[in-house]
């Protein structure tokens, strides 16, 4: 607690903080006027940071904490914070934006021509667990299609009022409107909500989706210039039983929790007074955007590849038309990703479907209208991919488990990402390394259910 000497005036009010703090402490207030000063002193021995003081200063002189700034971040001085052009991947002069129908979710709703159409990734769950399989238990399924749920529902989500006021409005009144202070709050929020790893970009518009997955189209307001990024993390143990059940299960869970802290950031957004939109896996893509927003770089597997988790992340997006300070990729970081992947293949290898190409090379477009070509890349085969979900009764995160990235944060898988940042020929080394110690193999169910006993 402090008094703004600049600001305080004690000839211009009636002593309110005196009274207030008396109120609380009583005659050995903590916040008192002495001989000498022509301000209130507070005794930092003795103060409970009740905030009385605080709440009653006419003058708004006293602070719970010092500025750590001389004054708010305004959008001009927010610019000082670029530092670089870099963009960490490449992208051609034909690129378009993507139809949400294209994609492989799309067409097993609605594209009659589709290999797998009307097939939903269960439909193998059935045959599997009548195998008696360790893994894939009726349990484990019933788990799965419970974990979806709240994604699943959550575009008929709507509050009726706001406490006991069935007329209340979820949009507030713009009273903060400082640049530096709206992203404190928002990735504070973001983080209080459950995102592991929270960034913000300028949106670019190229990332959305043309149309939705019944073709129709999507409605962006302009004034949305913002996206705010957030990764999820899924759990370490439930991934490395891939392509058993429990593996699905941390994955529908994952998504689950993105709707959640997608459905309560925007909430918050609006009690600011600004417009937000949720964007799960639909409205706009995931990656570039999380690119942008600094969170990582695409791997060989087309997944984001995070510092703290690997690709062993779900992504969240929110978008909003809230003037906020952007993050920036890490170019260090990026381009030594690129660099192992084109070294290291385990994800290519211990793919079920053999759907994730091989080779250093990258390529511009894919094999099928699942590809949106137009990025230089890696492309996987998505429809092998999908069709392996089918059989298998589940979705499958084999590139994820096996991916060297995919490591507990700490110490040790901290080093390991500075040889490979700094130390690019090790990269070789450190796969092998990582083979030797048991890294990316598939774990039986164990070491996960223990944790709910």
């Amino acid at each position: 607690m402090f008094v703004r000497t600049d600001t305080c005036d004690p000839s211009s009010c009636n002593h309110e903080c005196l009274d207030a703090c008396r109120r609380v402490h009583g005659d050995e207030s903590p916040l008192s006027f002495q001989e000498g000063p022509d301000h209130p002193v507070i005794n930092l021995e003795t103060c409970t940071v009740c905030l009385a003081c605080v709440r009653v200063c006419p003058l708004d002189a006293i602070k719970a904490e010092r500025a750590t700034t001389e004054g708010p971040i305004d959008a001009v001085e927010a610019s000082a914070f670029h530092v670089s052009d870099y963009v960490p991947y490449e992208v051609s002069d034909e690129f378009k934006q993507m139809s949400e129908a294209d994609t492989v979710f799309a067409r097993v709703q609605f594209d009659p021509e589709f290999q797998f159409y009307q097939q939903a990734e269960f439909s193998g769950a059935q045959l599997m667990i009548s195998k008696d399989i360790p893994g894939y238990s009726l349990f484990e399924h019933e788990l799965i299609v419970a974990a979806w749920k709240l994604y699943d529902s959550r575009h008929s989500i709507h509050r009726p009022g706001i406490g006991l006021d069935p007329d209340g409005s979820e949009f507030g009144e713009r009273k903060v409107k400082d640049l530096g202070e709206l992203t404190q709050m928002v990735k504070k929020a973001a983080r209080f909500f459950g995102a592991d790893l929270v960034g913000i970009a300028p949106l670019n518009r190229d990332w959305l989706f043309s149309v939705n997955r019944r073709r129709e189209p999507y409605d962006v307001p302009e004034t949305m210039e913002y996206v705010i990024v957030m990764a999820i993390e899924m759990d370490y143990d439930a991934i490395a039983t891939s392509p058993a059940f429990a593996s699905s299960a941390a994955v529908g869970f994952g998504y689950s929790s993105m709707a959640f802290v997608e459905i309560e950031l925007a909430a918050f957004i609006q009690r600011l007074g600004y417009r937000a939109m949720t964007s799960g896996n639909d409205v706009s893509l995931s990656v570039p955007q999380a690119i942008d927003a600094g969170l990582g770089q695409y791997g060989r597997h087309g997944l984001l590849i995070t510092k703290e988790f690997g690709p062993r992340v779900r992504i969240a997006k929110v978008l909003t038309d809230m003037p906020l300070q952007r993050d920036y990729p890490d170019e260090g970081f990026c381009k030594s990703v690129i660099r192992f992947c084109e070294t290291c293949e385990k994800c290519a290898t211990t793919c079920p479907s053999q759907s994730i190409p091989y080779g250093k090379e990258q390529t511009w477009e894919g094999t099928t209208i699942s590809n949106n070509p137009g990025i230089k890349k890696w492309y996987v085969e998505v429809e092998s991919c999908y069709g392996f979900w089918v059989e298998n009764g589940s979705d499958c995160s084999n590139c994820i488990r096996s991916c060297p990235y995919n490591k507990k944060d700490g110490i040790f898988h901290r080093t390991i990402l500075w040889f490979v940042q700094h130390a690019p020929w090790l990269n070789r080394l450190i796969v092998k390394m990582d083979d030797i110690a048991g890294y990316g193999k598939q774990k039986s169910g164990t070491n996960f259910w223990k944790k709910f006993r």
